[in-house]
């Protein structure tokens, strides 16, 4: 029993001390730094300008998305283009995947494949 109150005074001090030393941090814009290379350091500049939104209400949250996602796609075509890519949309087991395939492929990596698993796609899809 005397375990059990000494970690609840030690949490609810550690709580209090916390919420009592929590202060509002203004956001800081670092800049580039030199040793980045001139072409990335727009993708590394800062946050996206989508980073501090908070949709509210169901109906924001599909704006929200669905404003980002065009974005996205817009750039896509540049995008696969300068990394010199091909896409191609699939199935794999009914879940939807996409290959991405380099126009060169290296003599050592002839037999490899990446498979990336984004376990957090769930998360941000909506029905419409």
């Amino acid at each position: 029993m005397k375990f059990k109150f000494t970690t609840l005074v030690f949490m609810l001090t550690f709580v209090q001390t916390t919420l009592a030393n929590t202060a509002e941090v203004a956001v800081q814009h670092y800049p580039n730094l030199s040793t980045v290379n001139q072409s990335l350091q727009p993708l590394v500049s800062g946050a996206p300008p989508f980073w501090n939104d908070h949709p509210k209400i169901n109906a924001e949250w599909h704006q929200w998305v669905d404003t980002i996602a065009s974005q996205t796609l817009k750039t896509l075509p540049t995008l696969k283009e300068r990394m010199q890519v091909s896409v191609t949309a699939t199935q794999l087991g009914n879940v939807t995947a996409f290959m991405v395939t380099p126009k060169t492929i290296a003599p050592y990596n002839q037999n490899r494949i990446l498979l990336h698993y984004n376990s957090h796609s769930r998360r941000y899809h909506h029905d419409k």
